[in-house]
């Protein structure tokens, strides 16, 4: 999960015009949480006249955009990661015109217009029903075991790397033999890859429906210290439970079902972004958006709590869920209640495509004062969290229901 005091001299609403030094191109702008901006900004400056430290120029709601100017994205994470036990905190741009086109997104407006709508008719109960009981706790801990063995899968490191080579592997295991069944690993700028298997639609195949997660896990204090059992090999873990079930199922849907496993979430969205950029502008029809960051810890009355912020996830597809729940998990063995909760900032995968105009919702594993403290430390282990799998096996069955659902069946 991503994260975005003591004085905010320079953040107002609207933006100030920019020193010439400031305004070039090569210089690295951000989009950051405005309490995190506040706190970086007191905490990097180097004197209080160094024009070249990081600078705070503006906001909008609850956004501000920064440069960093000598300071490096390192030095920023380190700063604002243990002062919020969140995640990421930041996307990263490389011209102040990008920073400034984020903060005015009018995607992230409550009234804005989808590129595509998604189908809402739940009528997949044949092949739901029997797909929830084949959920197994003790596959989705076998994945967060394997995960959190790395050590680390911070996104610039060897063992990063090595997750995602692994993850490959177990994708491609569990797609074995079929025709309409793909796994790729998507290189960027840094060490670790992202992940993407598909399923390849029989009908409307040029719609997509994602699921998501992300594989890097990160630690400031120890790079090698951050087994991100919780955050987020609890997420990796559901998709891939998800995408096991379907393989033993031979799920053929009508649309193709996309699931990511998305690289460098920790330090400002950025494979995600560059991902779900890619498919913007490529004009993939991207029907559906499902994030899963953290689903181990039982921290609050109800099993499941949906992000609401409606600036960074779309309620439409959030009440489609819950329409799910209701349909699907009202009560008996697969029973889930839920709730609602704000993030506040950009906090997950999810952001990257609602920035681009298509539906994304984020269900989360309590409310977000109540959360698991122990990520993004050595402490994010499987023993900080629902060992049983218990926990997890619940976001697992939204998945299927949502995967299914408007996947559709093409038989």
């Amino acid at each position: 999960m991503r994260i975005v005091s003591s004085h905010f001299m320079l953040l107002f609403f609207g933006f100030v015009s920019l020193s010439p030094a400031l305004a070039q191109d090569d210089q690295k702008w951000i989009v950051i949480g405005r309490d995190a901006a506040s706190l970086a900004q007191s905490r990097l400056a180097r004197s209080p006249n160094d024009r070249s430290a990081f600078a705070v120029f503006g906001s909008n709601k609850d956004r501000a955009i920064a440069n960093l100017g000598s300071v490096s994205t390192q030095e920023l994470t380190q700063t604002i990661h243990p002062a919020f036990p969140r995640c990421g905190g930041y996307t990263a741009y490389d011209t102040r015109e990008q920073a400034l086109a984020e903060v005015n997104n009018p995607f992230y407006a409550a009234n804005r217009t989808l590129k595509l709508t998604f189908p809402k008719v739940i009528d997949q109960q044949v092949h739901v029903l029997p797909a929830l009981s084949l959920v197994d706790k003790q596959e989705i801990m076998a994945t967060i075991d394997a995960l959190a063995n790395f050590g680390t899968r911070f996104f610039n490191s060897n063992k990063g790397q090595e997750a995602a080579l692994m993850l490959e592997e177990r994708w491609k295991t569990l797609g074995a033999g079929r025709p309409n069944f793909s796994v790729e690993r998507i290189a960027h700028k840094w060490k670790q890859n992202s992940v993407i298997a598909t399923i390849k639609g029989a009908v409307e195949s040029d719609e997509i429906v994602i699921l998501g997660a992300h594989l890097d896990s990160i630690n400031m204090e120890n790079m090698n210290a951050a087994p991100g059992a919780d955050d987020d090999a609890s997420g990796i873990a559901v998709i891939t439970e998800i995408l096991r079930i379907l393989m033993q199922r031979d799920f053929k849907p009508r649309r193709t079902i996309q699931f990511m496993a998305y690289s460098a979430e920790e330090v400002g969205l950025k494979g995600s972004k560059e991902i779900a950029e890619r498919y913007a502008s490529e004009m993939k029809k991207v029907v559906a958006v499902l994030q899963f960051d953290m689903s181990g810890f039982s921290g609050s009355d109800k099993n499941m709590y949906f992000i609401s912020d409606e600036e960074y996830v779309n309620k439409d597809l959030t009440d489609y869920l819950k329409s799910l729940i209701a349909e699907y998990n009202g009560s008996g063995p697969h029973e889930i209640t839920h709730g609602d909760t704000l993030c506040s900032y950009g906090c997950s995968d999810h952001v990257s495509w609602t920035r681009v105009g298509f539906p994304s919702a984020f269900p989360f594993e309590a409310t977000f004062e109540a959360f698991n403290t122990s990520i993004h430390s050595p402490m994010d282990v499987v023993t900080k969290m629902d060992a049983s799998g218990t926990h997890q096996a619940r976001f697992a069955k939204l998945g299927l229901e949502y995967a299914i659902e408007i996947g559709k069946s093409s038989q």
